[in-house]
């Protein structure tokens, strides 16, 4: 069966509940307790604040999608990160924002205009595979400029209330690839920045970058 928005998976679905109710009550790590305040706030998106403002500059962008955004609790408040101190990330990317995160009943919408750009953190990895085809579709749909990924190809610290590792879809660089192209190739001209992460066998992080239509490395360089 091929699953579509208006169809996804009984997965996804059962997925979508989970990550409702570890907003509302927090979840277990395999550490931790994290509390529903911290639950999916958003902390991911702050490890790419200066990229994705290289990004937004060298592309002209004047809106952003951020497509799973959970809380999206940074962009009304300023942080600290990389041992620097940002304003919230509204003001400090300085473009219309458009929030979307089906599980968290704030942003549970999603908008009908096309952005500029669409970035889409921490999110894929939580999305069963069946779904992977439709959910791209989602926002690549909404997409004028650029689209900017990343993606965890490894297990989670987190444990959904089932009981199952929140990574549900753990998959290759190869893999991810071929998603991405197919994506390309039917959206003409949209530039794709995506990254692949991995645990190496020390323990370390391991980054691949997906290149489509673009180079990271023209951001990367820039002071």
């Amino acid at each position: 069966m091929i699953f579509s928005k208006k169809n996804p998976s009984k997965e996804y679905m059962q997925n979508i509940d989970c990550y409702k109710e570890m907003h509302k009550n927090g979840f277990n790590r395999l550490d931790k307790f994290i509390s529903k305040e911290n639950a999916y706030d958003g902390i991911s998106t702050r490890q790419f604040v200066k990229i994705i403002k290289k990004i937004i500059d060298i592309n002209k962008c004047k809106s952003l999608l951020d497509y799973g955004c959970g809380k999206a609790k940074y962009y009304h408040k300023g942080f600290q990160t990389n041992k620097s101190t940002y304003p919230c990330l509204k003001d400090y990317w300085d473009v219309e924002v458009n929030l979307y995160d089906p599980c968290y009943e704030k942003y549970n919408k999603l908008t009908n205009n096309k952005v500029d750009l669409t970035i889409c953190i921490d999110v894929l990895e939580h999305i069963p595979s069946l779904d992977i085809h439709w959910v791209l579709r989602d926002f690549f749909s909404l997409t004028k400029k650029i689209v900017f990924i990343d993606v965890a190809c490894y297990e989670a610290s987190a444990i959904l209330p089932n009981g199952q590792n929140a990574h549900i879809n753990i998959q290759t660089y190869d893999w991810w690839e071929k998603q991405l192209i197919k994506c390309a190739m039917e959206f003409k001209g949209i530039k794709i920045i995506a990254f692949c992460n991995f645990l190496a066998d020390n323990n370390k992080m391991v980054h691949r970058c997906i290149e489509i239509n673009d180079t990271f490395k023209k951001y990367s360089s820039i002071k």
